[in-house]
């Protein structure tokens, strides 16, 4: 067996800490039919070669990221194969046996959120899956077109791992996404101060073992609101709003090496306790490795965003 020494830095793409954002907001075009002469994107990345990186696997437990301070952590649980799905294939609404595998993990994941952190109500409100393409990450964001391609097709096809530092949403938009994703009824449950409210992206290997691009996280008790730009992305009929991080000396990096299916990773979006701020939010991306087992798999993995209330 050929032994592959682990990292202990991270090579990650940051988005410059470019004047220009002071006068205007970072954006990507992902609508169609622009005109030549408008640029798709300001974005410009800086690719850092050396930001130090911890493994959890050589961490005690009381020494591992937690979900309430850090806003990740990875649970154990056992892969749930009585749902049908195995891989990213099977991730799909063609037909309806793929709907049911689809469906069943769903659920299985809002009881998984309803028994591990005691959520009175949980919602799924988005999902979609990866397979690696082994590219590096690039000084300019990959925009390609959306034309002829509904919300549904875009969540089955196998989207490459994405290897520029973000976070999943702004607080401004994701108060928006709550809003519309669940009833009045649910949205009082915040502002009337007996429940928290969260948006947590839960994310899980589609293969037995990450052996290319594995998801690092930026531990956010080292990350300023400042570090954080929101970057609007602009579609045929609305604008969605995530976030890229710039490059901090004092950011702090974790992975697990050997992520496999029983690791499911969940990551803080957005939390009613700080309702506008931005550092809440887990800056995460694929990290290449600098080596990999001959033959490696490509990585396929499944996320699914969630809002969850719990009582206060």
């Amino acid at each position: 067996m050929i032994s592959i020494p682990l990292p202990t830095t991270a090579r990650l793409s940051h988005l410059c800490d470019d004047p220009i954002y002071k006068e205007e907001v970072p954006y990507e075009i992902w609508a169609d039919n622009v005109p030549k002469d408008i640029e798709r994107t300001n974005v410009k990345l800086n690719i850092v070669p050396d930001c130090p990186l911890t493994d959890i696997r050589g961490l005690d437990d009381e020494d591992k990221p937690q979900l309430e301070t850090c806003g990740f952590q990875w649970f154990h649980q056992d892969f749930p194969y009585h749902t049908g799905l195995h891989g990213a294939d099977d991730v799909n609404t063609t037909t309806q046996a793929q709907s049911n595998t689809l469906d069943g993990y769903l659920t299985t994941m809002s009881d998984f959120l309803s028994e591990r952190l005691g959520c009175e109500k949980v919602v799924c409100w988005d999902w979609r899956v990866r397979r690696s393409k082994l590219t590096a990450p690039r000084t300019r964001p990959n925009i390609y077109s959306l034309e002829h391609v509904d919300a549904t097709d875009l969540r089955t096809t196998k989207i490459n791992s994405s290897h520029i530092i973000h976070a999943d949403g702004s607080p401004e938009w994701m108060q928006k996404v709550i809003a519309k994703v669940t009833t009045q009824d649910e949205q009082m449950w915040a502002k009337g101060g007996k429940y928290r409210t969260r948006v947590l992206t839960v994310w899980r290997p589609l293969v037995d073992v990450v052996q290319t691009d594995p998801l690092v996280c930026c531990d956010v008790r080292t990350v300023d609101e400042s570090d954080l730009d929101i970057v609007q992305k602009v579609m045929d009929n609305t604008v969605e709003e995530s976030m890229y991080l710039k490059r901090r000396e004092q950011h702090q990096w974790y992975w697990m090496s050997d992520q496999t299916r029983d690791d499911v990773l969940v990551m803080t979006v957005w939390d009613s306790r700080r309702p506008l701020s931005k550092s809440v939010a887990v800056p995460h991306c694929a990290m290449v490795l600098s080596q990999h087992v001959p033959d490696a798999k490509p990585r396929e993995s499944i996320e699914l965003r969630f809002v969850v209330w719990n009582a206060e």
